[in-house]
């Protein structure tokens, strides 16, 4: 009987324990990258909002270099793409993210399995700040992220960037 209740007793502390060494492997996120809103509209002179759907992703890197997110550029023509992330770089509150489109087209033509890469910058949350920033995104470009092109940023005044 001894035996039964430390087996039933051992067994749950045991399969928490394997729980949290799982979930820790990845190591704790070093870098956040998060923006949503429409696309830079206004920067180009168009009307906005909605001259643009929208523009969104998120991707992080965490301690032990692992990289992941998602990245959205949508048309209101129906056109744009979803891309997997797999390349974050951060400097300051610069962020590069590059990544291979899973889905997509542009005028017809499929975009699936193609890279792309954008950069996006992070001018703080106050009214008093500086607009947030994004370039567009530049499909085809296959240099890793860490490269850290100059893409020209646009203002991006209804969205929200987030660099960490």
């Amino acid at each position: 009987m001894r035996a039964f209740k430390f087996f039933v007793f051992a067994l749950p502390l045991a399969l928490t324990l394997m729980l949290i060494t799982a979930v820790s492997a990845e190591g704790p996120i070093i870098h956040h990258v998060s923006v949503g809103g429409p696309d830079a509209c206004g920067a180009l002179g168009f009307p906005h909002p909605g001259c643009n759907s929208n523009f969104s992703l998120t991707a992080k890197e965490d301690a032990d270099g692992n990289m992941s997110g998602e990245y959205t550029d949508r048309l209101t023509t129906g056109d744009g793409f979803h891309a997997v992330i797999d390349c974050v770089s951060v400097v300051g509150n610069d962020a590069w993210v590059s990544g291979v489109i899973t889905q997509g087209s542009f005028g017809g033509v499929d975009l699936t399995g193609l890279p792309v890469a954008t950069r996006v910058q992070d001018n703080g949350t106050s009214a008093n700040d500086p607009v947030d920033k994004i370039s567009f995104s530049f499909i085809g470009d296959a240099r890793p992220c860490t490269r850290h092109l100059l893409y020209t940023l646009l203002d991006a005044p209804d969205g929200q960037v987030k660099v960490r």
